[in-house]
């Protein structure tokens, strides 16, 4: 199956390289790397989606069959393969309709946003230190109603 994964990715980025021009094949390919490392960082955290992909331990030269074992395990998770690929041809769709620069610049600001929540998402909660819960009491308070005054009547 990931043969076919492959093979329907290098068709379509021919497909977006004649309809866009190879920097829009480059830009798609991009997208779609992005895309991916946000997804996998909204559920691994930062490190473990870089982790995920990979790349630190791909060796030269690019073709050894290990490296293409590693390269499989990128399409072991469907379903963030889909949406990312997704994104990248939406992206260049728009490209094609809308200018260039505005599409860039929308993206951008979506992918910025995007890693700040899950920046924000993968932080740890910060107590103050002087925080109720975390000072213990060694004494007991009990409360006493106060004293009721008689009801009068008039």
């Amino acid at each position: 199956m990931q043969y076919w994964i492959i093979a329907f990715t290098a068709a379509l980025v021919v497909v977006i390289g004649y309809a866009a021009g190879p920097v829009g094949a480059v830009i798609s390919l991009l997208a779609f790397a992005g895309s991916l490392y946000l997804m996998w960082a909204r559920k691994l955290g930062f490190v473990g989606a870089w982790s995920r992909f990979g790349l630190d331990r791909f060796t030269a030269p690019f073709w050894k069959g290990e490296n293409w074992e590693r390269f499989n395990g990128l399409f072991a998770d469907g379903e963030s393969v889909v949406k990312a690929a997704t994104i990248a041809v939406a992206l260049i769709a728009l490209s094609l309709v809308l200018p260039a620069s505005q599409v860039g610049l929308i993206a951008l600001a979506v992918a910025a946003w995007y890693a700040f929540e899950v920046y924000r998402s993968q932080r740890p909660l910060v107590r103050p230190a002087g925080a109720i819960e975390s000072k213990q009491v060694a004494d007991q308070v009990i409360y006493s109603s106060a004293p009721r005054e008689p009801a009068k009547m008039n």
